[in-house]
């Protein structure tokens, strides 16, 4: 019994190991290097350059509509859009000539008496009374011939306002009359919108704005910085050239946001597909109301790195990696933010800098994380020919500079 015993104490014991540590799992994105232009990106609904409610300034039955005066209908300046029957207004238009005449017979009248009674005073044969009465039967006359004339006059408008023709060259946005109405002074005919040039109003951040060129400034026809239209129609994407015209002159009090107006000008060309779907049907002319998507051209900012939106910590952090899958607090300057991605300035981010895009409660500066589904692939550095592309990586509506943009 007391050699077993022995037995137990004096055997080999099996040697005890610290359990591994674990480390935390997190996913990686790289770096991505670029330089050039930054699209500043925007949305917006496609508005009128210019609006105008057609409406009658006078009252009259309704004896002519011009055929295009229809829901998107095509006119031309000048052209004769409503006409009122004139007939009413040329008969008071003839009162009106027929009274003018009458008191300028009884003006020519009054001075003949005039001149009498002043010739009879110098004879004696009349009291000054009398001269005092023809003086200001003579005015009582111009009084009467000015309001003829006056009357005349607008009598004369009347029947001009009966013929309503079109402002510029546009559209037809909607109709309300029809022959045979009759209508009163003030009432909508129609609502119609110059077709020369098509606005974008874009909101964009102070940030966003300062990315721009100068857009304050308004050359000889307005033309800014240059930018790009956007839209999906059908199962396609299309596009139309544009640029800035202005920045209105208010910010939004609500947002703090600016408004920077695109102009497009030539709305009428067909959208310039950007897609084989797009491609392969009717490319359709830009319309008011469509939902659109800006891109701006920004000023040239160099060198900059690109990374995900979610690797943006507290809007001026991002947790970088290390060689050996730790991490590194790194405060940046943030240039843009687009929906998907940031570009900030890469000042400091080495080249194979990659950072983490996983959310993690606890994070400090150091810390051996283990890097897992690492699909981050191989940074790419920038060259010139990723000038004016956008932040998500595809390259520019227009057409590119070099084989590789096209390829």
């Amino acid at each position: 019994m007391g050699g077993f015993a022995a037995l137990q104490v004096l055997k080999p014991r099996p040697a005890v190991r610290q359990p591994a540590k674990q480390l935390t799992l997190v996913r990686a994105a790289p770096v991505e290097f670029r330089a050039g232009a930054l699209a500043v990106t925007g949305n917006g609904l496609v508005a009128p350059r210019l609006e105008v409610v057609v409406a009658a300034e006078v009252s009259g039955r309704v004896a002519f509509v011009n055929p295009s005066l229809v829901t998107g209908g095509a006119f031309a300046r000048d052209d004769e859009l409503v006409r009122l029957d004139p007939e009413p207004f040329r008969a008071a238009l003839a009162q009106a000539d027929a009274d003018r005449r009458s008191a300028e017979a009884s003006l020519r009248l009054a001075e003949r008496l005039l001149e009498r009674t002043e010739g009879l005073i110098k004879q004696g044969f009349l009291s000054r009374q009398t001269l005092d009465e023809r003086v200001a039967n003579r005015d009582q006359a111009r009084a009467a011939l000015a309001r003829a004339e006056a009357l005349e006059r607008q009598r004369r408008i009347d029947l001009e306002r009966t013929v309503i023709r079109a402002p510029f060259r546009g559209k037809v946005l909607a109709k309300s009359v029809a022959v045979g109405e009759t209508v009163q002074p003030g009432k909508t005919l129609a609502r119609i919108f110059a077709d020369d040039a098509l606005e974008i109003a874009v909101s964009l951040t102070d940030r966003d704005v300062a990315l721009i060129a100068d857009p304050w400034r308004r050359g000889p026809e307005g033309g800014g910085a240059k930018a790009t239209v956007n839209v999906e129609h059908g199962a396609g994407a299309y596009s139309w050239p544009a640029h800035v015209d202005r920045v209105e002159a208010a910010v939004d009090s609500a947002t703090r946001t600016f408004n920077v107006v695109v102009r497009v000008d030539d709305p009428s060309a067909r959208g310039v597909p950007r897609s084989a779907a797009a491609a392969a049907a009717a490319a359709p002319p830009l319309l008011v109301g469509m939902y659109a998507t800006v891109e701006i051209v920004g000023r040239d900012q160099g060198r900059y790195a690109v990374v995900p939106r979610r690797a943006l910590r507290g809007g001026d952090v991002v947790w970088l990696l290390g060689e050996r899958d730790t991490v590194s607090i790194r405060p940046v300057r943030v240039i843009y933010e687009g929906r998907d991605t940031v570009a900030m300035a890469a000042d400091g981010l080495p080249e194979g800098a990659r950072v983490v895009v996983s959310d993690l409660k606890v994070v400090t500066e150091g810390m051996a994380v283990r890097v897992v589904g690492d699909g981050a692939g191989r940074p790419r550095s920038a060259t010139r020919h990723d000038r004016s592309h956008r932040l998500d990586g595809a390259p520019p509506p227009w057409p590119p500079t070099c084989s590789r943009c096209s390829s």
